[in-house]
């Protein structure tokens, strides 16, 4: 049943998690902005953005400090899963989706 459920997981994710709205941006903006304004929303951008230029290590480091401001939010969870999945990393990815889980178990306790 773990397994159907993070598949499931997976699939939602391609087509909610992996859309940057303004892909005209490049790197450096990003990086300006989160620097400018700290935010869940700035580092989620970072990581959607490495995400979407395949490199997979950054797109993890920033879903990671996306997660520092907002640790509920799971756009930020899903590019860390797919990354990780895309590095070859399964069980990192399916700690994290358990790890999620929890956490959203817990909040609603």
């Amino acid at each position: 049943m773990k397994m159907i459920c993070f598949n499931f997981l997976i699939c939602l994710s391609f087509l909610n998690a992996m859309n940057i709205q303004n892909e005209s941006f490049e790197q450096n903006v990003f990086y300006e902005k989160f620097i400018n304004y700290p935010s869940y929303e700035n580092a989620l951008n970072l990581a959607k953005f490495f995400y979407q230029i395949k490199d997979y290590q950054k797109a993890v480091f920033w879903a990671i400090e996306a997660n520092e401001f907002e640790l509920l939010e799971k756009e930020a969870w899903l590019v860390f899963i797919n990354a990780k999945l895309k590095l070859g990393k399964y069980e990192d990815a399916l700690r994290a989706k358990e790890e999620y889980e929890k956490l959203l178990g817990n909040y609603f306790e």
